[in-house]
């Protein structure tokens, strides 16, 4: 018996060519979706707002995690909302260190001790924050921290904390794989109705994961995905939030409303701005469950082909 979810899927690509076929064939953009951030490699420190100063004991060792501030410990690491007047600051011998407003500094790799609490996991860290929040840091817990002493300074001799040595030369990217990837020869799939090419490959992520057999009623969570676009897939597709919305539980994902089995979803791109994409899907439902496949997407009259390549990744 066939998935009536791919009937329906089918159905909606076969009314959507039948009406499209007047409408003019997208433009191929030129460079990589998203965007990459070019940040200026200085840490990102966050703040809370409005919330009052819980008196729990929070303790641990300071790490960066991306742009931002962690703190070990149990039971959870966690990224760390200062108290406001906490600034970040360049220190003469170990580089930013963070400098809370009674002066102390404290760096990475200090165990540090202080009141607060762990916030609520329902709630996007954004809602606690007062500064924007990136996505790198945004999917796990967090937790308030004030009134900080240090307990033990790192030695900077401590190998573990030493610079790490030059990296080695880049391996080739997936992208890059895909890119030198023969033809499979694979029947491309039309998705018709949308311009840009990155929506396109969301559409068909998503489509795909609700005619999948075990997964297939999972929230799913876009990775760096605007509010427009959000706003258009979630017209289409049921169930489709913003990554913030989810979060890392344990070691499988969760929607932070009601801790239900979830999966993060993403698209990258890599457009030459004349013919064609070489693109991305991945489908990630836990620290070590996760899915990617390499595709080659050509615009179309209406929309996009896309062709699955013989290039996947799977853990």
């Amino acid at each position: 018996m066939k998935n009536p979810l791919a009937i329906a899927w089918a159905f909606a690509l076969v009314a959507a060519c039948s009406s499209n076929d007047h409408r003019a064939t997208p433009e191929v953009p030129d460079g990589k979706l998203p965007v990459e951030a070019r940040g200026d490699g200085r840490p990102v420190l966050l703040t809370y707002t409005d919330i009052g100063a819980m008196e729990a004991i929070q303790a641990g060792s300071l790490v960066m995690r991306g742009p931002c501030f962690h703190l070990t410990g149990a039971p959870d690491e966690a990224v760390i909302l200062w108290e406001e007047g906490t600034r970040i600051v360049r220190d003469p011998e170990r580089g930013f260190a963070v400098e809370l407003p009674d002066g102390l500094r404290v760096a990475v790799g200090d165990m540090i001790r202080g009141g607060g609490g762990a916030l609520p996991t329902a709630q996007p860290i954004a809602d606690f924050a007062a500064q924007e929040v990136p996505e790198e840091c945004a999917t796990g817990p967090a937790v308030q921290i004030h009134s900080v002493e240090l307990v033990e300074r790192v030695s900077m001799d401590d190998a573990e904390f030493r610079p790490p040595p030059p990296p080695p030369p880049p391996a080739p990217s997936f992208l890059d794989s895909v890119r030198n990837s023969p033809e499979s020869g694979a029947e491309p799939v039309e998705v018709l109705g949308i311009d840009d090419p990155r929506e396109a490959l969301f559409a068909h992520m998503i489509a795909g994961l609700r005619e999948g057999e075990g997964f297939h009623n999972r929230p799913a969570c876009l990775r760096e995905v605007d509010a427009d676009m959000l706003t258009r897939l979630s017209d289409r597709f049921t169930d489709v939030f913003a990554a913030p919305m989810c979060r890392w539980d344990g070691a499988g994902v969760a929607l932070r409303e009601d801790d239900s089995p979830a999966v993060f979803v993403d698209a990258r791109l890599d457009c030459d701005g004349r013919n064609r994409c070489v693109a991305e899907g991945a489908r990630v439902f836990a620290n070590m469950g996760g899915e990617g496949q390499g595709y080659i997407m050509r615009p179309i009259p209406g929309g996009w082909s896309i062709e699955t390549a013989g290039v996947s990744w799977m853990s």
